[in-house]
Parts: C-alpha cells; sequence; structure tokens
C-alpha cells in the first residue's frame, strides 16, 4: 500500500459555492483515500459564498485549531478553485507563511475570469442569484456570505491587484495544476458551465488553464472538469483517477521533507 504520512498534517481547501461540512463531500473520496494511507487530513470549513479575506480569517482559525491540535509547526495547503486565492491571502496577508510549508492549487483562478466579469455586469440577474445563493447558505451554515463580493474578486482586474498585494513567501513551496474539459458529452452540468464561461476560451467548465498556472505548474489535467478534479461527484472518468493523482501528489510531498 503507498505511504502518504507527509511531515506535515494536510489541510484541504474547499472552492466557491459548496461547503465542505454538510451534504455531499466537496472532496468526494480524497480524505478517505489520503487517511487510509498514513495521511493526516483535515477540511477547512469556511464559508461558501464568503469573500476572499473574510474566508481566509476563517482558514486561519481552522489552521491555529490543527497546528495546536497535532503540536505541529507548519501544515499542507492543498486547495481547490477560490480556496486557492484564500490560501494565499492566508499566507501573505495575513502573515501566516511561517506556519505553512507548502501549497498545492488545483483549478484556481489565479490570473482572474472574463466570465466573473461579464455577469457581474448582469446586475439585476447576479443580485438575484447573489440574495438566493445567500439565504441558502446562511442557512447551512455561512457567517458572513457575500456572493457579489465574492465573484467581484475573481475578474482579471480584481486579481491583477490582488496578486501584486499577495506576493509568495519564499518560506513556502507554491505549485499549482489547472484542467481542460475537451468536451462536456451529455453531462448537464459540465455543458452549463462551458456555456457560462464562454468568454474565457477553453476551461474545465469554469476556470481556464492559463488562469491557474501558479509557482511551478505541473500541467493540465486533459478531459477533467472542474467538479471531477476534486472528486467531488464521486465519478471515475477515463481520463483522471483521482486516487492515483492525489496519492502521488502527497507521497510526492513527503519525499520533498514536507
Amino acid at each position: 500500500m503507498p505511504d502518504c504520512r507527509t511531515r506535515y498534517p494536510i489541510l484541504l481547501i474547499h472552492g466557491l459555492n459548496r461547503r465542505d461540512d454538510c451534504g455531499p463531500s466537496y472532496w468526494g473520496r480524497v480524505p478517505d483515500i489520503l487517511r487510509a494511507q498514513g495521511a493526516r487530513v483535515y477540511l477547512s470549513g469556511q464559508d461558501a459564498v464568503g469573500s476572499i479575506e473574510d474566508n481566509a480569517l476563517a482558514l486561519r482559525r481552522r489552521a491555529r485549531e490543527i497546528l495546536t491540535a497535532e503540536d505541529c509547526e507548519k501544515l499542507n495547503l492543498i486547495a481547490h478553485s477560490k480556496g486557492g486565492l484564500e490560501a494565499r491571502f492566508l499566507i501573505s496577508s495575513l502573515n501566516m507563511a511561517p506556519c505553512i510549508a507548502s501549497l498545492t492549487t488545483i483549478c484556481t483562478p489565479h490570473h482572474g475570469s472574463q466570465a466573473a466579469a461579464v455577469w457581474l455586469r448582469r446586475k439585476v440577474l447576479c443580485k438575484l442569484a447573489g440574495r438566493a445563493l445567500e439565504t441558502g447558505w446562511k442557512l447551512a451554515g455561512d457567517q458572513s456570505p457575500d456572493f457579489e463580493r465574492a465573484l467581484a474578486a475573481l475578474t482579471p482586474d480584481a486579481m491583477e491587484r490582488f496578486n501584486r498585494e499577495n506576493p509568495d513567501s519564499p518560506l513556502v513551496y507554491y505549485q499549482s495544476w489547472g484542467a481542460r474539459l475537451d468536451q462536456a458529452g451529455w453531462d448537464l452540468m459540465d455543458r452549463a458551465q462551458l456555456w457560462l464561461t464562454k468568454a474565457d476560451g477553453p476551461t474545465d467548465g469554469l476556470v481556464t488553464p492559463e488562469s491557474a498556472v501558479w509557482g511551478r505548474y505541473r500541467g493540465t489535467l486533459v478531459g477533467i472538469s472542474h467538479q471531477d478534479s476534486v472528486d467531488s461527484r464521486r465519478r471515475r472518468p477515463a481520463a483522471f483517477s483521482a486516487e492515483v493523482f492525489y496519492t502521488a501528489l502527497v507521497q510526492e510531498l513527503a519525499e520533498l521533507g514536507f
């Protein structure tokens, strides 16, 4: 059996419009797979539609809880989608770099989304959708839901400012992966997402591979949707095995001394 025992615990950080403490698991089978192979894995629990800043504060509280519980000095962060931006804000703006060994981002829009800018211009629709989502997620546990603020932070202009204000720390190892969904087949969710993000060109259904590049870019997962890159739907697409991918990722972190 593979050995996924890393030097430091792993904190999985979810993305936008989902929580990881209610409903179907955001990370699918990934936490159980890694734990079965010796990894110490924790979930983040921040808001589904919170702002980057508010969610990063929640991540800081969560990180400190884990550091105390494990009696360790650092954590390995594995973050999906918008969660990668919250992790970067945690490291750079909340001064948590000394407590973070590595940050791995999966399908994170580091360079923004044209689709976010397009939808923000549809003010009435955006406001109506935002109110509905905020109401629903507050009932599910969100403390400070703010859909429009969360979406506005993902535009290319906003991300250009964010990147200037949140430079990488030399104390942290950064790596990233992107994904590209070449065709959606009969999957209605994938088809809808590809239509919603047509302003961006080829995407995983939400984020372009180019936008996902940060730190050491490890490559583009081809034929995989945004959700399937974290096993959210517990499917077994022909082009990707969550078990193989995340096991190899964590084993490599262990080999690097993290």
